[in-house]
């Protein structure tokens, strides 16, 4: 589990308040049902709007991702790929069949099977090529709905903010609630800026960097099957793929 984003989470939000109780705020100010209802019910229902059923459940069950370390393309995933240049190069492409696929993920398991059934490498190439295209296409759609949400979050928060004013000027005769009122009024473009900023916007970017992760983890199979399939030798394979694998490497220390 990545608790990073739980993490940065709290701390945003322990900085906003801690900030607010130096400048000498009061903690029950920005706590409104009110403007917390408009902002996130507003925002929910413009996202929904916005998608079909099945892409805003998707983009909800996505959630997971942000709180999942993501997939390293490291030097295991390398030794795997050329394990299996080393079955393919003594017992030809029927060694597939009967590998071991424990642990082994639903992706590269297609392209053993699809090894093992002696397609052509052109054929086993677009078929890889196609499924990470539909994997990226319809995970990133589904992401996408958090960046939504990021995106009007901030105007729903305005939203509020001007019904509160309506209100308050309603007892514009009324001194002594004038203060309180547009207090009030404002909590709600302070509870829009940081569910965009804070919660929505940061989630789109966690996801997608997981999405990118399983890309690059995608790729690497694809080409070191792709490799097997024009029966390229383990150390041509190790050549190519090796330089890949101390760059992922390098960008997961970094």
């Amino acid at each position: 589990m990545d608790l990073l984003t739980i993490i940065g989470a709290l701390f945003g939000v322990g900085a906003i308040g801690v900030g607010f109780w130096l400048e000498g705020g009061q903690f029950t100010t920005l706590l409104q049902g009110e403007a917390f209802v408009i902002v996130f019910g507003g925002t929910l229902s413009a996202v929904m709007i916005q998608n079909t059923w099945s892409r805003f459940f998707d983009g909800i069950k996505q959630l997971h991702l942000a709180f999942m370390k993501a997939r390293q393309v490291d030097r295991d995933s390398l030794s795997t790929l050329l394990e299996w240049g080393d079955q393919a190069k003594l017992n030809g492409m029927l060694a597939f069949e009967s590998i071991d696929v424990t642990g082994i993920s639903a992706f590269a398991k297609r392209g053993l099977e699809l090894l093992a059934n002696g397609v052509s490498t052109a054929v086993l190439e677009d078929s890889l090529h196609r499924e990470i295209a539909a994997y990226e296409r319809n995970r990133m759609a589904a992401a996408r709905i958090w960046q939504q949400a990021g995106g009007y979050a901030p105007t729903f928060g305005i939203l509020g903010a001007v019904l509160g004013l309506i209100h308050v000027t309603g007892h514009v005769l009324e001194p002594a609630q004038l203060g309180s009122g547009i207090a009030t009024a404002f909590t709600a473009t302070l509870y829009g800026l940081a569910l965009a900023n804070l919660v929505f916007l940061p989630l789109y970017g966690k996801i997608k960097a997981q999405v990118d992760s399983e890309l690059r983890f995608r790729r690497l199979y694809m080409d070191g099957l792709l490799a097997i399939s024009r029966k390229e030798s383990p150390q041509t394979i190790e050549t190519r793929l090796a330089a890949e694998v101390r760059e992922r490497a390098a960008e997961s220390l970094a």
